[in-house]
């Protein structure tokens, strides 16, 4: 959002891309307030002096748009970014006249010594002799700006900008022991055991039996039912057919001769079974494909899709008890026999209705057990029992974790995301280890217990600080920068002096 503020100078560097001291002197004067007249119909942003129009905003969310387009290639989708970008671009410019409204306010000025430094610094109207091109120049600013006065208005405003950036940027340090603190945070890694009870899976040897299994149905036929019709979609099935196959291998590298050789053994396979043999006892004889093989070629039931494209056609092609001719992939030669086709259809709620009520009766009874086992180890650690105590006396086994550092995300080897109970850990110290409390995350109720705390050498810490120092102080800077914009952006709009016109933007006018 302030990208192209905080790296003003840089923008800069590629905007103004030279500079013209008459025409400097004529629209500028003596450098004073950059006053544009009344504001019209077209003003999206007023604020003091300054005066920015649908050309402002459409100039900026042009370059910006372009900017996206080249990082995002063929998934750009100017439809779906519209709104961001809109919203965006008139953030930065409302953020752009605060900064330069308030650097006026404060007495700074832009000199014409200042533009000239800074546009002088460009190479972009510049000949191959180093030359400056005026044509090229005023080509540039017509069509951007629509006149030179524009432009050079829109230079003393972002140049005003990037004043109050450096005054506000100045306000910001980092001290030594900030710098150290953090590398200790990052550096920091910790070793624990934890315990966690799944909600959703019961462990082995402990599955719902036959009759718990048709007592839950019972008992939730129609919750069931309901969740059966509203997710109708999920339980419809394309058509499909139940196939086999002999492979007979060759690679598309081989030559005429092999290639011939082995679509003449495939064509030997194809005639036994034309002559009563068993597809399957050919397959196991003749087929080249490990996985089916020992299956007599099977490849179960499968839809469009599921196969390499000429089995597939083969496949789809063929009726129920049929055989295909000799079909060449990039594997090989093939011979597909169909043994069943079966049609689209929604498959029936009798045919899942077990099923449903198993997942939803195992469900429930994990989240059960995950209550009742956590409930007891709850209440032995609050006695006074270490995590391996308690999980032991309830026939548990804790698993170990670490060493591990600290990361935005949580993710911790055997849990997955859980960032709560990575701050846990963190926040607890080796003289009271265990974790007086149950943590809930990715679908388990979750116990921890610190093993040891690993802090990194003076070496490594003072090699980190180095590091990030300057990390530190550019955060601390963009932070502070965002946050006084907040409240200047308030202050003025509390007083009436900041006018934003985003109807004019969202109408499209």
């Amino acid at each position: 959002m302030l990208e192209s503020i905080r790296k003003g100078q840089r923008w800069l560097t590629l905007l103004l891309v030279a500079f013209v001291g008459a025409v400097f002197v004529f629209f500028m004067g003596s450098g004073g307030q950059t006053g544009s007249g009344a504001p019209t119909g077209k003003t999206v942003i007023q604020l003091g002096d300054f005066h920015l129009d649908l050309g402002d905003y459409q100039r900026l969310r042009a370059r910006q748009e372009e900017s996206y387009r080249e990082q995002a290639g063929d998934n750009y989708d100017a439809r779906a970014l519209a709104p961001f970008l809109d919203a965006q671009t008139l953030r930065s410019l409302v953020d752009g006249v605060v900064l330069a409204q308030s650097a006026h306010n404060l007495g700074l000025g832009v000199s014409r010594e200042e533009i000239q430094s800074l546009v002088m610094q460009s190479s972009s109207f510049r000949d191959e002799n180093g030359k400056f091109n005026l044509d090229a120049f005023k080509t540039f600013t017509q069509y951007e700006f629509g006149n030179e006065r524009n432009f050079l208005l829109t230079v003393e405003r972002d140049i005003l900008s990037q004043k109050m950036i450096g005054l506000l940027y100045d306000q910001a340090t980092v001290s030594e022991s900030e710098v150290r603190d953090f590398a200790l945070y990052d550096l920091e890694t910790v070793r624990f055991l934890f315990v966690a009870l799944d909600r959703n899976i019961l462990p082995k040897g402990e599955d719902i039996s036959d009759e718990e299994l048709q007592s839950f149905r019972a008992e939730n036929e129609d919750t069931l039912k309901l969740r059966y019709q509203e997710n109708i979609e999920s339980f419809s099935e394309t058509d499909r057919v139940h196939a086999a196959h002999i492979l007979i291998q060759v690679g598309p590298e081989a030559s005429e001769d092999e290639t011939a050789e082995t679509r003449g053994k495939a064509e030997t396979a194809r005639q036994r079974i034309l002559d009563g043999e068993d597809f399957a006892a050919v397959a196991a004889d003749v087929s080249d494909d490990p996985g089916s093989r020992d299956q007599g070629g099977d490849l179960g039931i499968f839809a469009r899709g599921m196969n390499v494209a000429e089995i597939d056609n083969a496949a789809f092609s063929l009726e129920a008890g049929e055989i295909s001719e000799i079909v060449q992939s990039a594997f090989g030669f093939h011979i597909v026999q169909v043994s069943e086709k079966l049609p689209a259809r929604v498959v029936p709620f009798e045919e899942v209705a077990t099923e449903m009520a198993r997942s939803d009766a195992t469900r429930r009874a994990a989240s059960d057990r995950a209550d009742r086992l956590g409930d007891a180890i709850l209440a032995e650690i609050t006695g006074g029992a270490s995590l391996q105590e308690a999980a032991t006396n309830q026939g548990l086994t804790p698993n170990y974790a670490g060493p591990i550092s600290r990361r935005s995300d949580g993710l911790i080897p055997g849990l997955g995301g859980a960032p709560e109970v990575m701050a846990a850990a963190f926040a607890l110290q080796t003289g009271a280890p265990t974790a007086p409390q149950a943590f809930e995350a990715s679908g388990r109720r979750v116990f921890i217990e610190l093993l040891e705390r690993i802090e990194p050498s003076e070496e490594e810490t003072t090699k980190a600080a180095g590091l990030l120092r300057d990390g530190l102080l550019n955060a601390k800077r963009n932070r502070l920068v965002q946050e006084w914009l907040d409240e200047q952006k308030s202050e003025f709009e509390r007083r009436g002096e900041l006018v934003i016109n985003s109807e004019l933007i969202l109408g499209g006018s």
